[in-house]
């Protein structure tokens, strides 16, 4: 799993086998839904394909790859490339946002928004998409970027911000410790 969103579409079945996750967020949420056997590769999708390949055999058979609609197609070509069958089923779909709700629009307005966490290179490219429909592309100067990576940063660069920081590693922990660390740079 590349998503703790996956975790609610485990079957039965599939909560008894050994289950990879990409960082520890995954994998909690997959010990949640009652996973007996969950590996964390704490770290990236390229991480996770690291991790697979060290320790399973491709000719045990083919991995399934629990995901959203939408994914980076990193994971899938560096396990093929290694020699693995990997079938992905998509088993959530994120809708990205149409607009921001009329206080974010103001309080990002009135440059009182200190900081915004972004988890994916999507939601980081609908935000800034966003930003420019309506008009903020000037107001974010006294706000800082807080990217769970270097991709989810890449978007960012298009706007004006305090700051970019990116987490140290891609966990929810590390982004929360990105955010601490540029609050207190403020």
């Amino acid at each position: 799993m590349t998503s703790a969103n996956a975790a609610p579409a485990l079957s039965a079945p599939a909560r008894q086998l050994p289950l990879f996750a990409v960082g520890d967020t995954t994998a909690r949420a997959a010990e949640a839904a009652g996973c007996r056997t969950v590996i964390s590769a704490t770290g990236s999708g390229a991480d996770l394909a690291r991790l697979i390949a060290r320790r399973c055999r491709p000719e045990r058979g083919t991995l399934l790859h629990l995901s959203g609609e939408h994914v980076r197609p990193g994971l899938a070509a560096e396990l093929a490339a290694a020699g693995f069958d990997l079938r992905r089923q998509v088993v959530y779909r994120a809708v990205p946002a149409r607009a921001l709700s009329a206080p974010v629009v103001e309080a990002l307005a009135r440059r009182r928004v200190e900081a915004v966490l972004l988890f994916s290179p999507r939601t980081a490219q609908t935000f800034v998409e966003l930003i420019a429909r309506h008009g903020l592309r000037d107001d974010l100067a006294a706000t800082a970027a807080i990217c769970l990576s270097a991709a989810v940063a890449q978007p960012c660069r298009e706007l004006i911000w305090r700051a970019v920081h990116v987490a140290a590693e891609p966990e929810s922990g590390a982004l929360l410790e990105a955010l601490e660390a540029a609050r207190r740079r403020c």
